[in-house]
């Protein structure tokens, strides 16, 4: 099994430096996951970026439809997810989003490694025990 952050699936959607291996994974035969917040956040920044809701709402459903699993957010993973956050989150050290605590959540929930390009989330992560794939980012830096 395989999480991976809105940073994995927004790399994989706008063809940035990290999405061919965000591609590898998903090709991979095992389930691969992604947190119902962090779907959101990659719904969120897409549109933003694009400004086309229905081509981004389009690709998603295609990501979904090709074997990704949604995970919900429950009562157990949310404060799971805030509890990370007001562990790890320091706004100059460390700026760990509440989305990226959610991500964590979910891997420690389903298993397996989390795939980001964020570095703040690995290692948050890290720390935590959890597995962590770190892809490049849109700069190309791992």
């Amino acid at each position: 099994m395989t999480v991976l952050d809105a940073s994995a699936v927004v790399a994989l959607l706008v063809d940035e430096p990290g999405g061919a291996e965000v591609l590898r994974i998903l090709h991979r035969p095992v389930t691969t996951f992604i947190s119902s917040v962090n779907l959101a956040e990659v719904i969120d920044v897409l549109g933003r970026r694009t400004l086309d809701i229905e081509q981004v709402e389009r690709e998603v459903e295609l990501l979904l439809h090709g074997g990704l699993e949604v995970v919900a957010a429950d009562e157990t993973v949310g404060r799971d997810a805030g509890r990370l956050r007001a562990a790890h989150y320091h706004r100059r050290h460390r700026n760990v989003a509440l989305g990226d605590c959610f991500a964590i959540a979910t891997t420690t929930r389903v298993g397996g490694p989390l795939v980001t390009s964020d570095r703040a989330l690995a290692e948050a992560a890290g720390s935590e025990g959890v597995e962590v794939v770190l892809i490049e980012d849109s700069r190309g830096r791992t």
